[in-house]
Parts: C-alpha cells; sequence; structure tokens
C-alpha cells in the first residue's frame, strides 16, 4: 500500500499538467512600458512628495533628516531611498507603505496634522517602479 501511493500521487499530478496544457494560460494585464512606468512614478513623487521634500534648503516638518532631494534620482539610489529590484527593502515603500506616515495632510495654518495616505494606485505604481529595477525618467 505504501508504494502505490507515490506512484498514484505521481500519476495524478502527470494527469493535472497534460489537462492544464490544453488550456488557454490566461491573460495577465499587458505591463506598462518601462519609461511609462518611470515617468508615472516621478509624477507620484511630484504630486505628494515634492511640497516638502523638493524645495532645497526648505526643511520638512518631523524630519530630523529633511529630504529636499526627493526628484533627485541619484541620491534617491544613494541614499537607498529606493533600492532598485527591491521595494520591500526601500525605505520610500517602507515610509509610505508600512509606516504610513508619508505623505502627510496639513491643517489651515501649514502645519501637519493627520496622516494622508497614497492611493492604492500610486502606491502601486511605486512598488511595481522599484520592481522593475527603478528605471530612471526623463
Amino acid at each position: 500500500m505504501r508504494s502505490i501511493l507515490p506512484a498514484c500521487l505521481a500519476l495524478a499530478a502527470l494527469i493535472a499538467a497534460c489537462a492544464s496544457d490544453r488550456l488557454p494560460a490566461p491573460r495577465a494585464a499587458a505591463p506598462a512600458p518601462v519609461n511609462e512606468l518611470a515617468q508615472r512614478a516621478y509624477t507620484v513623487l511630484r504630486d505628494n512628495c515634492w511640497g516638502c521634500h523638493g524645495q532645497p534648503g526648505k526643511k520638512a516638518y518631523g524630519e530630523t533628516t529633511p529630504l529636499d532631494w526627493i526628484l533627485d534620482y541619484d541620491k534617491l539610489i544613494e541614499t537607498r531611498t529606493v533600492i532598485p529590484g527591491h521595494p520591500g527593502k526601500s525605505r520610500l515603500i517602507y515610509i509610505t507603505a508600512v509606516e504610513g506616515k508619508m505623505p502627510r495632510a496639513f491643517d489651515e495654518q501649514g502645519a501637519p496634522s493627520i496622516e494622508a495616505e497614497l492611493s492604492e494606485a500610486d502606491q502601486q505604481t511605486l512598488i511595481d517602479w522599484i520592481k522593475e529595477g527603478a528605471p530612471r525618467w526623463k
């Protein structure tokens, strides 16, 4: 009985593999071209981060080390804010998705109040961009 069970399992796996060969493969959504993905990532950073982290010399609220270079591609890589190919190790994704600390919302006086969130689409754009190796935007 023990020797028959492995053989039956192997036969079942073979039948399943053959059956799956006859079925059409599900169509996956076409990935965005790399250049388009890089431009979308740039737009997400510009629209959600530049206000506090873009103007040289402007101190961002709550930052011990203010970022005034969020759109400087080389600095993002050099500081490991973005680690190409590794969204889970990139500080940008950790701060925006895991901690949820950025971007922040502001009150009427311009001071940070409750924290806002990136939309799911914007967050996914950044993750996909980094997964693709964080190609340089134009």
